[in-house]
């Protein structure tokens, strides 16, 4: 079983199908207890507002459990790429919203280089990768926003006790 574990609510964007818009997150299970699950995924909002927040979230994970930890983002930053090179989280999800995300993204790439982290790239209808290089990436190209966003059956939604 995968826990799918929210952040944070706060986000730097404002895209109209956004998931957490179909979502009561003040409702949501607290996690405190992170040992039954297979894999930890970290979400929000945008988890990378708050980079100490998450360092901090992967302290006390680690102290319960070794399970994959892996965070979804859309923000590609230097201390994302640190997290990934020292180990601290064992993938990422990054997706690409807008035509302008591409840059940032090769920054990452290549702070990363040919690491190996699992990389995942999402990447919204009407971006063009043409000309930039994903290996080492796998790539979903042409993703559309999904109405209601239905949660995986291998996953279950919980926030942590206290979030931004």
């Amino acid at each position: 079983m995968k826990l799918r574990l929210l952040l944070t609510e706060t986000c730097n964007r404002s895209c109209d199908g956004c998931c957490n818009k179909d979502w009561d997150l003040s409702a949501l299970p607290v996690c405190e207890d992170f040992t039954p699950y297979d894999m930890i995924i970290l979400t929000g909002g945008e988890p990378m507002l708050f980079p100490l927040q998450v360092k901090e979230t992967i302290r006390q994970i680690r102290q319960q459990t070794p399970a994959p930890i892996v965070l979804y983002t859309a923000r590609p930053t230097q201390e994302l790429a640190a997290m990934l090179l020292t180990g601290a989280l064992n993938g990422v999800t990054l997706t690409l919203h807008k035509q302008r995300d591409i840059k940032p993204f090769q920054n990452l790439r290549e702070a990363l280089g040919m690491g190996s982290p699992t990389l995942r790239l999402n990447v919204f209808a009407g971006i063009s990768l043409h000309g930039v290089e994903t290996s080492g990436w796998k790539v979903r190209a042409g993703m559309k926003w999904i109405k209601d966003c239905p949660l995986p059956d291998d996953e279950v939604f919980m926030r942590l006790a206290e979030s931004c």
